[in-house]
């Protein structure tokens, strides 16, 4: 609790830490070209989200990643930034820091920053999912016996592949994907002027009202509220080579507003590059098209019965931001 902090609770030791600073009234012009930098149009929902952090610090928010292919764009500065704001109530981690077995070192934080991440391994993803909603931890430390412990950690990631710093669903919402510009006038101070104007950006935080007031889902913002471009590309790279061919194959034919394809039909495109059981895993679980026993026109118009895959300006999966290896 940053607005009413005790450091002994019941006769125990409070493991968080006080604001290394008191709120004031004050200008925080430097803080604010940071956050429209990194939050843009949704600028009302980066401040709802450090609003929420230090008014209501144990409300799940979602997982916030910050995406860019350039240097200098500023998302090591907010990871640095959390650290001005709640002191040592925030930590930066690399990906191995996270995936190690013994997590001393972050579970007893409120803001979990993890820079420059490629989430490769698919237990670490889960692991993240998993921890951004848990609400207890096991802290496993070095000769000491594992304790249980409330947990509250929110997660910033911070990486360069815009494309595919992991594998996501379009249901994962858990994920707050923002694409960062490069900074494009660099000031030497930067760091110095965030760090001196943060008690007059918490008391904007903690004073102001909340565009978001009420929760709309268990990470407070709704899902549409967070989708983002550079949500939807990660999602569209996040299928498989086998799924991509498709989308660009069905991309030269987009000419033709309709046309029905057999698997084996598909398969035989390809130039056999798959196998039927990928081809099909393809289309119905990363693709998620259905197909049926009917009459179809195919992508030369004829007229033809058989179990197709429609083929359409409504199909369910986005291929615009496919890249093929």
């Amino acid at each position: 609790n940053f607005l009413d902090y005790k450091e002994d609770i019941g006769g125990w030791l409070n493991l968080s830490q006080p604001l290394p600073y008191q709120p004031r009234d004050g200008d925080w012009p430097t803080i604010r070209k940071l956050f429209e930098h990194i939050f843009g149009e949704q600028l009302e929902l980066g401040f709802d989200y450090y609003s929420l952090i230090l008014t209501k610090p144990k409300q799940l928010l979602p997982i916030l990643v910050l995406v860019s292919e350039e240097q200098g764009t500023g998302k090591s500065t907010l990871l640095q930034f959390n650290g001005f704001l709640i002191g040592a109530n925030a930590v930066i981690l690399n990906v191995s820091q996270y995936s190690q077995q013994f997590n001393g070192v972050y579970a007893a934080k409120l803001i979990i920053g993890i820079d420059e991440t490629v989430i490769s391994e698919q237990f670490i993803k889960e692991r993240l999912k998993q921890d951004s909603t848990a609400t207890s931890i096991q802290l496993r430390k070095m000769h000491s016996e594992h304790q249980t412990l409330p947990f509250y950690g929110k997660f910033i990631l911070c990486t360069n592949r815009e494309k595919d710093f992991a594998k996501l669903e379009k249901e994962d919402m858990r994920f707050w994907v923002r694409k960062v510009g490069k900074i494009q006038q660099f000031d030497a101070d930067f760091c110095t002027k965030l760090k001196n104007e943060v008690p007059a950006f918490t008391q904007f935080l903690i004073t102001r009202p909340l565009s978001v007031p009420a929760p709309l889902s268990r990470m407070w913002f709704s899902p549409e509220q967070l989708k983002t471009g550079a949500f939807e590309v990660i999602v569209a790279n996040s299928i498989s080579e086998c799924a991509k061919d498709i989308l660009i194959w069905a991309e030269l034919h987009e000419d033709n507003p309709e046309f029905g394809i057999t698997e084996t039909e598909l398969l035989r495109e390809l130039e056999r590059k798959y196998t039927l059981a990928q081809v099909r895993k393809a289309l119905k679980e990363e693709l998620h098209m259905e197909n049926s026993n009917k009459r179809y026109n195919d992508m030369f118009g004829n007229p033809k019965i058989g179990r197709a895959y429609i083929f359409n300006e409504d199909m369910p999966c986005d291929n615009s931001s496919v890249t093929s290896q």
